[in-house]
């Protein structure tokens, strides 16, 4: 009789939790005019996914999709939006809308990134709610070494070693 009671209760106890399995990441951001956010994900083969960007007060924010890295936000001193983001062979897709809203099904595997801008009407709160986790992605600020001044410096350093060497042997 004990067992039964405590079933019933184990049983009630489970009713009153109910499991949900839903995934979903929310980010939520404060940015002036002009300002940029960029986040990156993976996607498998016919994978797909949906973003979308809801704002607090009359900021007209845009979102852009791209399948290579962005070295470049593409935001205009003036803190208006290139024209050339939506001629790149990089932007897969890209919402102008008052709400954005990205639905894309990915063709192969790879990382993709997005890129939410404020162009006017801020500043403001976003609010991006995807399906996937996203994680933060910053633009490199320091740009890498030219491969040219690479090898100069590489030459010049045998060169140096070669010459201290030489010196040394000459000298004994």
């Amino acid at each position: 009789m004990n067992r039964k009671k405590i079933l019933l209760s184990c049983i009630f106890f489970f009713l009153l939790f109910p499991i949900i399995n839903s995934v979903a990441f929310t980010h939520v951001d404060y940015i002036k005019d002009g300002n940029y956010v960029f986040f990156l994900f993976d996607l498998n083969a016919s994978e797909n996914i949906e973003f979308t960007v809801t704002h607090e007060d009359s900021g007209n924010f845009t979102l852009f999709l791209f399948n290579r890295r962005p070295i470049e936000s593409f935001v205009k001193s003036d803190k208006t939006v290139n024209e050339k983001i939506f001629n790149r062979p990089a932007t897969v897709a890209y919402s102008l809308d008052d709400n954005p809203y990205i639905n894309y099904t990915a063709p192969q595997e790879k990382v993709y990134y997005i890129e939410i801008i404020l162009i006017d009407g801020g500043p403001d709160t976003f609010t991006l709610t995807c399906e996937k986790d996203l994680t933060r992605y910053y633009l490199p600020i320091i740009p890498g070494f030219q491969i040219e001044f690479i090898i100069l410096a590489l030459i010049f350093s045998i060169g140096l070693i070669g010459l201290v060497l030489y010196k040394k042997r000459r000298i004994k």
